[in-house]
């Protein structure tokens, strides 16, 4: 019979590093030849788990009630561990409730982290969140290659159908690619975790900036095409197109910051509109088209050619066309999202999204080269609206249709930035390559602080390009597809490395998916290098320079962190300091603080008074000289530094003291009374913050009015009145 296998142990199951429980052994080992604590009893006695008794009641007539945790904002989980109820994190001022009313009203009421599962999204949400960016590419994909072609003149608009082709080609590559990377990575496989596993953290933070740069552009690009669609029915809006855009960022972020279950279930009516109305237009459509009953519609005029057709302007087209591949990435960045299985659910999005994006950019590619649309240089009307005004009529429901909830999805795709940036950087500051303030849930269970600065990213750009499109454009596609080559890069060194079940198979797909997309990132970068493409080939590695800055930091405060004073308290030799300015109440609690931590109290006075100075040894030696008072006289009426050069004074006379600062200080009632006091303590703790080794207990008193009385009732004999204060 074989053995049964050990039990692990705690830290096996905690996952401790040895070398950290070994230094946690260590330590323990000092304290163990310590003296235990005093075991509390009676009325010493203090509950940690807050479970206690209380005696209630007359004298003769006493009982005993039991003050549970969660009458105080707490429950037990188990013995030592408690929760935190909703009680316990409410405010307790009148302002702080309103605040918390409104915030609730606007962002709805504060979700537990048990809740997460619940926040997960379904196949049909996950298509409206994550593909709204991908899908939307269809209102401009079409425009932007036939934009670069007609400059050649109307022969050259034939080739829009072999670029259409290879785009779809791409398509179904790119997507091909991403359900190995989403099955390879069930936890979540965007191209910044996909390339740091494989490649190495710098290719990793590569794709991590280029994704950064592509999603702060997919919102500036997005609103301000939804702007111009807008535009072309309501002419104010194109006339403030700076502010339109930034008041849609900040509906859009309130949407994202009331969790992304909720955000699904506001943006997903508007997708699945726009997918309805794109496919009747393309019925409808065709169904004209075949007929010979299409509407008359008004379309560019071609002027006189400027430029032969030649294998730049082939592959610059195709460039401009690949806009259509923008946010194929979304679903892969954003498993976690997904309901369980998640990496199923997000391989069948996957699909559907490839499949519904490849008919709609086919069906209104070929539909406008049968018609012979053309663009105008203004893009206003689109060749989308020009293709629905064939197939509805002008002024019909049919185009208005089209044309918001194209609107609409444009101003949506922005929603899948605000999904996916978050969750980048809190993998980045998972890893010690952003701040940790990235990792933390905001009250619905969204990434706050990283849809906040995306908002503040886009705003910036949306205002310094003026919302118009055509600056944005060159700056788009580049991050994309240097993310989708760093993800497929690293999967093809994956399959090489590990050889896991179905290798064969999925090394050629992502093998073919890297070598597109690397080229299409060449072709793209050449062709717009001019344009602006530069400005991203500079800005992708200043963030990955700022992600290794970060990360030095992280590493020197793990390895370089240095404890100033002992952790064991044999070793401990605490020396109290007390800056007082007058011998009081406040003084005296802070000289009672002090004389309770250590045997070794030292209370200094700096004053440039004499007389003062003689009124408060009086006033020391009638109190009973308990606590050695030493005046420092300071004729340059300097309080800050003779105190500090005292400090130092008293710590070089015995070098393994620890001291400790025990700080009155004043706790104002009102903001204007801060005013109205120098801040001595303030600036005194300021400087002693860069002084190692050095402990600062702060005693606070407050201004407080006589407690209001009043009379209750009368208890007991003879009459006698009690007063109770409330």
């Amino acid at each position: 019979m074989s053995e049964t296998p050990p039990e692990p142990s705690e830290s096996a199951k905690a996952g401790l590093p040895e070398d950290e429980v070994a230094a946690l052994r260590e330590a323990g080992q000092s304290w163990s030849l310590v003296p235990r604590a005093r075991v509390q009893t009676g009325r010493d006695f203090v509950e940690p788990d807050l479970g206690v008794l209380e005696r209630r009641g007359r004298a003769g007539e006493h009982y005993v009630r039991v003050v549970r945790p969660k009458n105080q904002g707490f429950k037990n989980v188990a013995p030592g561990w408690l929760e935190a109820t909703a009680r316990a994190t409410a405010p307790t001022s009148d302002m702080g409730r309103f605040a918390k009313r409104v915030r609730g009203f606007i962002l709805g009421q504060p979700l537990a982290t048990a809740q997460q599962e619940s926040e997960k999204l379904t196949k049909v949400k996950a298509l409206a969140v994550l593909s709204s960016d991908a899908l939307s590419s269809v209102a401009y994909a079409t425009e932007q290659i036939l934009v670069v072609l007609v400059v050649a003149g109307s022969a050259a608009t034939q080739y829009s159908l072999p670029i259409m082709g290879a785009i779809v080609f791409l398509l179904g590559a790119v997507v091909l690619s991403y359900r190995q990377t989403i099955k390879a990575y069930p936890a979540g496989g965007g191209s910044y975790i996909v390339a740091k596993d494989n490649l190495g953290p710098l290719f990793g933070l590569v794709a991590a900036a280029a994704l950064m740069t592509d999603y702060v552009l997919t919102v500036a690009v997005s609103v301000s095409s939804g702007k111009d669609f807008v535009a072309s029915s309501v002419p104010w809006v194109g006339d403030h197109g700076v502010p339109v855009c930034i008041g849609i960022i900040v509906l859009i972020v309130l949407g994202n910051l009331r969790g992304i279950r909720e955000s699904g279930s506001i943006f997903a009516a508007p997708t699945y509109l726009f997918i309805f109305g794109i496919f009747v237009m393309l019925i409808v459509g065709f169904i004209r088209l075949a007929t010979h009953t299409t509407l008359p519609v008004q379309t560019a005029p071609l002027g006189h050619a400027i430029e032969g057709v030649g294998i730049l302007l082939i592959l610059k087209a195709f460039a401009s066309g690949c806009t259509a591949l923008t946010g194929v990435e979304a679903i892969s960045d954003g498993v976690p999202a997904f309901k369980p299985p998640g990496w199923h659910n997000a391989r069948t999005t996957l699909t559907v999204m490839g499949l519904t994006l490849g008919t709609m950019f086919v069906g209104i590619t070929l539909g406008a080269h049968l018609l012979g649309l053309h663009p105008y240089k203004s893009s206003n009307p689109p060749i989308i609206v020009q293709f629905a005004t064939a197939a509805f009529g002008s002024n019909s429901a049919g185009l208005y249709f089209v044309t918001w909830t194209t609107a609409a999805i444009l101003v949506l795709a922005a929603n899948t930035s605000f999904s996916d940036f978050p969750r980048l950087f809190f993998f980045l500051a998972r890893d010690d390559y952003a701040p940790h303030q990235f990792r933390r849930l905001g009250e619905r269970l969204a990434f706050n602080n990283g849809i906040v600065v995306l908002a503040a990213m886009a705003i910036l750009l949306v205002w310094v390009f003026g919302a118009r499109v055509d600056s944005l454009i060159p700056l788009y596609t580049i991050g994309v597809f240097l993310a989708f080559t760093m993800s497929q890069g690293g999967m093809v060194m994956r399959w090489l490395k590990r050889r896991e079940p179905g290798w064969r198979r999925g090394l050629p797909l992502n093998a073919v998916g890297m070598s597109l997309t690397a080229l299409v990132f060449i072709i793209t970068a050449a062709a717009k290098f001019t344009s602006g493409a530069w400005v991203v080939l500079i800005i992708i590695p200043s963030f990955v320079t700022v992600f290794y800055a970060i990360h030095r930091h992280y590493q020197e405060v793990a390895t370089h962190l240095t404890t100033e004073i002992p952790i064991s308290p044999a070793d401990l030799k605490p020396v109290c300091i007390v800056p007082i300015a007058e011998l009081n109440g406040v003084a005296m609690q802070s000289l009672a603080m002090a004389r309770a931590i250590s045997d070794s109290v030292i209370a200094v006075h700096i004053c440039d008074d004499e007389h003062h100075i003689e009124r408060l040894r009086a006033k020391w030696g009638i109190w009973g000289n308990h606590v050695p008072l030493e005046i420092v006289e300071s004729p340059y009426r300097s309080f800050i530094r003779p105190l500090l050069r005292y400090i130092d004074a008293i710590d070089k006379q015995h070098g393994d003291n620890t001291i400790i600062i025990v700080l009155p200080e004043l706790v104002a009632t009102r903001w204007w009374h801060a005013l109205l006091h120098n801040q001595t303590a303030l600036r005194l703790k300021a400087q002693l913050l860069f002084r190692p080794g050095t402990v600062v207990i702060n005693v606070p008193y407050h201004l407080q009015r006589a407690p209001h009385v009043r009379r209750i009732r009368r208890r007991g004999d003879g009459g006698d009145d009690d007063i109770e204060a409330i």
